[in-house]
């Protein structure tokens, strides 16, 4: 049975690797959340789609309190094992001082495996002499650090990232929502073609028809990652416009979870 026989069968894609490498948690000051985000109603999802695991950075982190994202992003991931894995957020308005702490803070509670950053949202350049330490740790312990993106954006637009990726070789940088529109997926996937430590991930509603077949194209499956915005977002349309895109069942799964279990150092 092919991957788009499992859709139209409306079953989970039980016994293959899925890993949603984009997520949140928790409620959203201005937008509906089923159930309020919460981790057993996101692993609800989960299961019934056949979703492995989830990298998460509640909702609270891109907005005002980094700390208490990462304090909840821990706790799911110690109540759920295995199924949620905390992306460590830091709001660089605090500065740099700040961040250095927060950092230090988790690396003494259990290590930290990823970042997670919100240029948009914290206003302020990924650039900036504040998110210093989070990259030079990255580097420095060849971490992800999934970054929200979008075309010509000024604070964190995919020419951005590919600066920070020459400058951190060693550090994976994420581009997130590489898929939002057709110049996004210019940029995107220019960055990604001129630095080898780039990744694409597709999380966002805007993944048009057809769109996700020119990423493959332009930058191969093995540099695109699955991702949701779940619970933003409804996870479920974004599994269907894997299904249904025109690649091959091999790329699909590099997509849904092999590329991330790489990328993530999963095992």
């Amino acid at each position: 049975m092919s991957l788009t026989d499992l859709l139209f069968a409306g079953a989970p894609l039980a016994g293959e690797v899925v890993i949603d490498a984009h997520c949140h948690m928790g409620p959203w000051s201005n937008f509906h959340i089923a159930q309020d985000g919460s981790p057993a109603a996101m692993m609800e999802l989960m299961d019934r789609l056949g979703i492995d695991a989830s990298w998460i950075c509640p909702h609270v982190g891109i907005g005002p309190d980094a700390a208490r994202a990462n304090r909840e992003a821990y706790q799911a991931a110690q109540d759920f094992p295995g199924r949620f894995y905390p992306y460590v957020i830091v709001n660089p308005n605090r500065g740099r001082a700040a961040a250095e702490a927060e950092i230090a803070h988790w690396v003494a509670r259990g290590g930290i495996r990823a970042f997670k950053l919100h240029p948009g949202t914290h206003q302020y350049k990924a650039t900036g002499e504040a998110y210093g330490p989070v990259f030079e740790y990255a580097d420095a312990h060849r971490l992800p650090v999934l970054i929200h993106s979008w075309n010509g954006d000024r604070l964190g637009g995919p020419p951005i990232l590919a600066e920070l990726a020459r400058t951190y070789p060693n550090a994976k940088i994420l581009i997130a929502h590489s898929a939002t529109n057709w110049q996004m997926l210019e940029e995107a996937s220019e960055a990604c073609l001129a630095c080898e430590n780039i990744f694409l991930d597709i999380a966002g509603s805007g993944l048009h028809a057809g769109l996700l077949e020119e990423m493959v194209r332009r930058v191969s499956a093995e540099r695109i990652l699955f991702g949701t915005d779940s619970p933003f977002l409804d996870p479920r349309p974004q599994v269907g416009r894997v299904l249904l895109a025109r690649i091959t069942d091999d790329e699909k799964r590099l997509i849904f979870g092999l590329n991330a279990r790489r990328v993530f150092g999963m095992g």
